[in-house]
């Protein structure tokens, strides 16, 4: 299946399948792209966003399997489940990352530069609406019994920055053709 956006960079074709029969399947017709980052670079980064995910994953079921009075507030601990769903696309993004061969599709290119960079800015943001709902919950009760889930979510923070951060190095350049 293959959305709108990118449905002019496939023909219709038919080819043989079983029996002689003829088949019509969509063959990709568009442009191919590759990273601008050497090898050496993008190798680098592959480690460094695989470890800021890795990282924020170990950070957020943390947070979750703590037990602190902390997360019993509705305002601390919704955006820290909301923010699994950032975790798991980031992690589809690498997925993505780590199978691209020299050369992608349109939608490929697309999906690894966009997931990083948007569900990043989704990890920072809701990771600072759960630590503001963490100094209200400090300014209310006046101790610091909540400090672990504070530390966990500041690294799902920080995580979160830096795979943003990272995002330029994943950039991709159109390949001309016949190359």
């Amino acid at each position: 299946m293959v959305s709108r956006k990118y449905v002019g960079d496939y023909r219709l074709e038919n080819v043989p399948g079983r029996g002689g029969k003829l088949k019509t399947v969509p063959v990709y017709r568009g442009p191919l792209f590759r990273f601008k980052a050497e090898k050496q670079a993008l190798r680098a980064s592959r480690q460094r966003l695989l470890m800021l995910t890795c990282l924020a994953s170990a950070a957020l079921l943390v947070t979750m399997l703590l037990r602190a009075e902390m997360l019993t507030r509705i305002y601390v601990v919704m955006p820290l489940v909301l923010s699994i769903l950032p975790t798991v696309l980031l992690w589809m993004g690498i997925y993505n990352l780590f199978t691209a061969g020299d050369s992608v599709r349109r939608d490929q290119s697309d999906r690894i530069h966009n997931r990083f960079a948007g569900w990043s800015v989704v990890l920072i943001v809701l990771s600072v609406f759960s630590l503001i709902g963490q100094i209200t919950a400090y300014l209310g009760s006046g101790g610091l019994s909540g400090l672990p889930v504070t530390v966990c979510t500041v690294v799902l923070l920080l995580c979160g920055v830096f795979i943003f951060r990272r995002k330029n190095d994943l950039l991709m350049e159109e390949i001309p053709p016949g190359q």
